[in-house]
């Protein structure tokens, strides 16, 4: 039987215990965020409170090799074990969209790369892939591919992407488009 780890709340709950403030740095956090009340393997139960990012992207995300949860709070990535007031990890602020891949980890995505979470609770950042936007993202074969903006004045367009994130390798996108040539104030 698969016990139940959490449950997001609408609101701070108006009586029982104090809610638990979640943040990067540790510090109280008084405002309403994302809150979760999280079940202990003994049974007990607390909420917690997680400060929120820049974007509308909240979910929670069973992670399959471990009991470690993914709680993205607006943009926010907190890993967390259910039995544990204090996150394993804090990373991100405008994480904007995820998907799964094809062994059970996920995709996070940003304005200008990718965080690839693998199931059993282990990140890593790709290099960066666009200046200011990434979009119409497809995942086949572990290998994502996608679109990213390109806004110098001399384009402003969007631009093709593949990233294996099996072999951690990245083809095309925006950032690096313009690594091998000569910058334009250099004459000689």
């Amino acid at each position: 039987m698969n016990k139940k780890k959490y449950q997001i709340l609408n609101s701070l709950p108006p009586y029982g215990p104090m809610y638990i403030s979640i943040t990067e740095n540790g510090q109280d956090f008084y405002s309403e965020g994302f809150v979760v009340r999280f079940y202990k393997d003994d049974g007990t139960d607390w909420v917690a409170n997680f400060q929120e990012g820049w974007t509308d992207l909240k979910e929670i995300v069973n992670l399959k090799k471990t009991q470690n949860l993914l709680v993205i709070a607006k943009g926010i990535c907190y890993l967390m074990n259910p039995n544990e007031i204090k996150p394993i990890e804090v990373f991100g602020v405008n994480y904007k969209i995820i998907f799964e891949t094809n062994n059970d980890g996920f995709v996070l995505s940003d304005d200008t790369g990718l965080t690839i979470i693998e199931s059993d609770g282990n990140y890593w950042h790709s290099e960066r892939i666009s200046w200011d936007g990434l979009t119409h993202f497809n995942i086949e074969n572990n290998i994502v591919t996608g679109l990213a903006f390109n806004p110098m004045p001399d384009s402003d367009e969007w631009v093709d992407f593949s990233y294996d994130i099996d072999n951690k390798n990245l083809i095309g996108g925006s950032y690096y488009s313009f690594e091998n040539k000569r910058p334009w104030w250099k004459i000689w």
